[in-house]
């Protein structure tokens, strides 16, 4: 009989020992499981508590998210100790997503798109990061940098830069301390809830606290060269493995010195793996909820209003001076970096690259989308972040947003007062050294208000960027390439440029698809808007009222230590002028000046003067003209207001606006404008090599220009101011704009010799109207002295028809010595000197004499000018038969030079013919220099034709100096591309008959008036 398998393999009755056995067993199993339970706890705990790996004994370096006002501020170490293990992180609600993008249905952009991080995804076992497992145990394993003293959007991106760095090497970063207020980014003062940084410590190893401590340092060995840090990630893993042996307690890579980009601009440094790296970090941070409730998208007022369909990031023309060759250059630098070949002719073409500086003369040539068009200009609707320079709303009333941050900077301050009531202190809310050092012993948040808000405008600015449809972004920018970065890869196609950067897994990016985009490399392109062709983005803002127009605001050397903030501007502002008993005036603002943190400080108001009292000249005069601005009629509203009380702080990159304003609401004006600073050449590298001229620098203050549009007596007139000693020109363009003109102006601007204003209606804001643009020149000669202020020995003012001649028809040097001279003698500030009229413009000549004059000079055309100047016209007469004539100031149409190297010299508003119309002030602070030493010729004389004069009038021939006339020409023709333009041009007035100056109509006249070609 067969035993059942039960039966077979029953045991045996067990015995002692198996029993201790078993015992031993069990307990070893529970107390391996019970070490992986305090295993995993202490993992927990380690991630919120784990002190510095300094071992300096500083407690939670992993900064949490917590805010000012909450019952108590807990440590991690607290919360872990006192609380079960927190869930992961929550995420923030995600931003909805965009509709979906244009198809991209280009197989190398698809392959691109598939290779970009995904969750969930294999390992590479080749990748670096497989390759690369360094000892743990080997030092501290920290990495850190300095910060460099750029605005917000560099700081961020150098944190970002680090964070990677850290990634991908495995180490710890130790964030550097924020003690200037130009590194302050409000991430270590989570206290004022700027930032939600709980996913960003979740998912990194940061470390918050060891760089407060003032001795953390790093070994010399161990701070890396500039040209060192951009080699680090492209050394693999080999390289690494150096580094760790080095140095293996603490790399820092320095940054000190510039932001760290690899081989090209704006890219992450790296392989793909390590510039995905990078990519990641974007996706963990975040502002708090708090803040991105002031979003634009966000507001319940703008929802459904079309605004989120567009973002566009507005950059200043010339960021940092008013030469934009540096935004143009940069972004043909950031374009040429990223495409090559005939991509880069497409999409680096020179329209774009310009317009780019200055979106707003140029909007729908900047899109770049399809998607993205609409049929008219009104159409648009957009959320803006703009740094002020310009007004949009010249030309977009009504169909933009901004963000705005008043409302959330107002709760944090009423959390911070409801603190100091209850017994707290307000300097408790900081952690960084820049923000305990503004609070220390305040009871309020006003020592920090000014930095916290342009901080936290530019956040709103950047996030706006971020929350939209479509980004139009400036190429060189680094908040708009953080914007980029932010909205993530696959939403780089929904963009003018971000496609342009992100290409991990390609040396070059990957144009959007062509059915897709729109206005590239066409002949559109060539077709440039003349505005762009400018060289100064000025502010003129308004105020709020309408009345006044600021032109800039500036930075004046007054001879002291401290500089003075002014702003130079034109109309009515609140003021009282009132007459003391010794009969003086005295001019009181009943406004203020505001800046940041600083406060509701004194304005003074400086008029321009005349042969009248103040207050007529200023509220009575010109009552005919229609408008509140200076006008005929010696309506003079000119002005310069100086905020003497405020200070400027040079370590900002970006400076808050500066507010004008009264005690009640009536009158309201925000700059937020570069300021102006006295430099009068382009601060180019080109600029710092040339050699100081031999002599006293002149520069050429040129009124504003309108109606020229013939090249030829504009490169004429250049050349020959720049051949008799002029060292620089500033040229305020109303309406010279043709293609023509511009590739001149294009040119001299190359050789540093002008600066171009655009100075046109629509730039302007209408402030040069045909009402206003005559006596713009008073603004345009005040805004020229302002920014060549200690940069150039004298300025001279005269228009385009009128050129300066020195002694014997040449050189001005002997005009400048004998100004100068005059200075040091009698302390004058300045020299007049007369006008005399070429009226020859006005004689039609012949045939042969057009042959004759045909290979000359349009200067050589015109040798006769009045042998007496005509009275009153052109000067003054008294007594019988006119026996006693001045030429003194507007009498005798005279024109002025003043000296703005001396800084102690208080600035003031420019009038036409001397600095005022003051004359008895004049006789005592301008020389009178005489006609064979310096003059003007005026290429004019409309007085005499009106009158029908022409032909009774004594005329004289006086030619220029032959060797000035010599050397300008043999310029010109020695330059292929203006001898091109000159002769081009040339042609085109000898095919319509009209070879003289454009603004010239010839008539009929004797023969005696005709120049004398026999000779």
């Amino acid at each position: 009989m067969q035993q059942s398998k039960r039966t077979i393999h029953r045991k045996k009755k067990p015995t002692f020992a198996t029993h201790a056995l078993r015992f031993l067993l069990i307990s070893s199993l529970l107390i391996s499981i019970g070490t992986l339970l305090l295993s995993w706890k202490a993992i927990q705990y380690n991630e919120a508590s784990q002190p510095p790996p300094n071992g300096k004994g500083l407690k939670n370096y992993v900064r949490r998210q917590v805010k000012f006002g909450d019952k108590a501020i807990k440590t991690a170490v607290e919360q872990t100790a006192n609380t079960k293990v927190e869930a992961p992180v929550k995420k923030a609600e995600p931003v909805p997503p965009p509709p979906p993008s244009p198809k991209r249905e280009d197989p190398k952009i698809v392959e691109v798109m598939k290779d970009e991080p995904k969750k969930n995804t294999k390992t590479d076992p080749n990748a670096n990061s497989q390759l690369y497992q360094p000892d743990p145990k080997m030092g501290k394993r920290l990495l850190t940098y300095r910060r460099f003293g750029g605005r917000l959007n560099n700081q961020l991106f150098q944190f970002i830069t680090a964070l990677q760095h850290a990634k991908v090497l495995k180490r710890t970063l130790v964030v550097p301390d924020e003690i200037r207020e130009v590194d302050w980014t409000g991430m270590f003062d989570t206290a004022f809830g700027i930032w939600d940084i709980d996913a960003l410590n979740a998912a990194y190893d940061i470390d918050w606290v060891s760089a407060l401590d003032p001795t953390f340092t790093t070994p010399d060995e161990c701070l890396m060269h500039w040209r060192e840090a951009p080699q680090l990630l492209e050394g693999g893993p080999k390289h690494w493995e150096e580094w760790d042996k080095k140095c293996p307690d603490i790399i820092n890579i320095a940054g000190n010195t510039g932001l760290l980009f690899c081989e090209r601009q704006h890219q992450f440094c790296g392989d793909s793996e390590a510039q995905k790296a990078a990519y990641e970090i974007y996706s963990h941070l975040r502002l708090s909820p708090e803040i991105m409730e002031y979003i634009p998208s966000k507001r319940e007022e703008f929802k459904n209003a079309g605004y989120n369909e567009m973002a566009i990031h507005s950059r200043r023309a010339g960021e940092g001076g008013y030469d934009w060759e540096l935004c143009i250059g940069g972004n043909r630098k950031t374009c040429s970096h990223h495409l090559d070949g005939e991509n880069g002719v497409k999409f680096c073409d020179e329209r774009t690259m310009k317009g780019n500086c200055a979106i707003w003369m140029d909007l729908e040539y900047q899109i770049k989308s399809k998607s993205a068009l609409k049929k008219n200009q009104k159409d648009y609707r957009f959320v803006l972040a703009s740094d002020g320079t310009h007004d949009w709303s010249i030309d977009y009333d009504g169909q933009f947003v901004v963000a705005n941050n008043t409302e959330w900077l107002m709760s944090l301050e009423k959390k911070a007062l409801e603190e100091v009531k209850s017994g707290k202190s307000v300097e408790a809310m900081a952690t960084s050294s820049f923000a305990k050092e503004r609070l220390k012993n305040k009871k309020d948040l006003s020592n920090i208000h000014g930095t916290m808000d342009a901080l936290t405008a530019t956040l709103l600015d950047l996030f706006s960027l971020v929350d939209s449809k479509y980004l139009l972004g400036a190429y060189y920018s680094t908040l708009s390439f953080n914007a980029c970065y932010f909205r993530g890869v696959d939403r780089m196609y929904d963009s003018n440029m971000c496609w342009m950067l992100m290409h991990s897994e390609t040396k070059l990016a990957i144009p959007p698809p062509e059915d897709s985009r729109i206005h590239v490399g066409g002949d559109e392109s060539k077709e440039m808007p003349p505005a762009l062709m400018s060289d100064v983005e000025h502010a003129f803002v308004r105020s709020k009222d309408g009345k006044f127009i600021a032109i800039d605001r500036y930075l004046v050397d007054n001879g002291r230590k401290r500089n003075t903030i002014a702003v130079l501007g034109d109309g009515l502002v609140p003021l009282t002028i009132e007459k003391g008993s010794d009969g003086k005036e005295t001019v009181e603002a009943k406004f203020t000046c505001s800046m940041g943190d600083q406060l509701n400080t004194k304005a003074t108001v400086i008029l321009m003067k005349g042969n009248k009292s103040l207050h007529d000249h200023y509220l009575v005069q010109g009552e005919k003209y229609n408008t509140p601005f200076s006008t005929n009629g010696d309506r003079f509203r000119t002005l310069i207001i100086l905020c003497e009380d405020l200070n400027y702080d040079k370590s900002l990159s970006r400076h808050p606006p500066l507010i004008l304003t009264s005690d009640d609401p009536s009158f309201h004006l925000s700059i937020g404008s570069t300021f102006a600073r006295p430099m009068g050449k382009p601060q180019t590298k080109r600029t710092q090599e040339q050699k100081k001229p031999e002599g006293l620098e002149l520069v050429h203050c040129l009124n504003p220009v309108y109606g020229l549009k013939d090249p030829r007596w504009l490169i004429e007139y250049l050349e020959y101011h720049k051949t008799i000693g002029v060292s620089h020109v500033h040229i305020y363009n109303v309406d010279m704009h043709t293609p023509e003109v511009q590739e001149v102006l294009q040119y001299y601007r190359r050789q540093n010799f002008v600066t171009r204003h655009d100075w046109s209606s629509k730039a302007s804001g209408e402030y040069t109207t045909k009402i206003t643009y005559e006596h713009a020149k008073w603004a345009s000669q005040s805004d020229c002295a302002l920014r060549s202020r200690g940069q150039f020995d004298f300025a001279l003012f005269s228009d385009i028809d009128e050129i300066a001649v020195g002694r014997n028809g040449g050189q001005l040097g002997p005009a400048l010595d004998a100004c100068a001279a005059a200075k040091d003698k009698d302390n004058k500030i300045g020299c007049t000197f007369n006008s005399n009229t070429v009226t020859s413009v006005y004689t039609k000549l012949d045939e042969k004499e057009e042959a004759y004059f045909k290979d000359k000079l349009m200067l050589e055309r015109y040798s006769r000018m009045e042998a007496q100047p005509h009275c009153p016209a052109n000067c003054y007469c008294s007594g019988s038969n006119c026996s006693n004539m001045t030429r003194k100031y507007h009498q005798g149409r005279q024109k002025y030079m003043i000296n703005v190297r001396d800084s102690n010299i208080p600035p003031r508003p420019m009038w036409t013919h001397a600095i005022s119309r003051d004359y008895d002030e004049m006789d005592k602070v301008m020389e009178v220099l005489d006609d064979d030493l310096i003059h003007v010729r005026h290429f004019q004389g409309h007085w005499y034709l009106n009158k029908d004069l022409l032909n009774t009038m004594e005329e004289k021939d006086s030619p220029l100096a032959e060797g000035v006339m010599n050397s300008v020409r043999n310029e010109i023709k020695s330059i292929i591309e203006l001898w091109e333009n000159y002769e081009k041009a040339k042609q085109a007035a000898i095919n319509s008959s009209s070879m003289g100056v454009p603004w010239i109509k010839p008539v009929e006249r004797p023969e005696k008036y005709h120049p004398n070609i026999s000779k």
